[in-house]
């Protein structure tokens, strides 16, 4: 079981959260989705070994869910080359 939190471009609104909630816990494998709607925060809860992040990732784009372009280090996204 993983848990990751991704963060929106924007803010959503109650009926937006609605959506993003019902599309995430479509996904084979997600357990638990928590929306943090002023904060523009998705927390989710999956089986890694069923799904992964990058497919979490795609299904909210997919969905017309704009996410903050993740940066270095953020959400595990490091290739170590810098010793960061």
């Amino acid at each position: 079981m993983k848990s990751e939190t991704l963060s929106l471009a924007g803010a959503l609104d109650e009926a937006g959260a609605l959506i993003v909630a019902r599309v995430l816990n479509s996904v084979k494998g997600v357990s638990k989705v928590g929306i943090e709607t002023a904060a523009a925060k998705i927390n989710i809860d999956f089986d890694d070994d069923v799904t992964s992040l990058q497919e979490l990732r795609t299904t909210l784009q997919q969905a017309g869910v704009t996410l903050k372009k993740v940066a270095h280090g953020e959400e595990g996204m490091c290739c170590g080359s810098c010793g960061g």
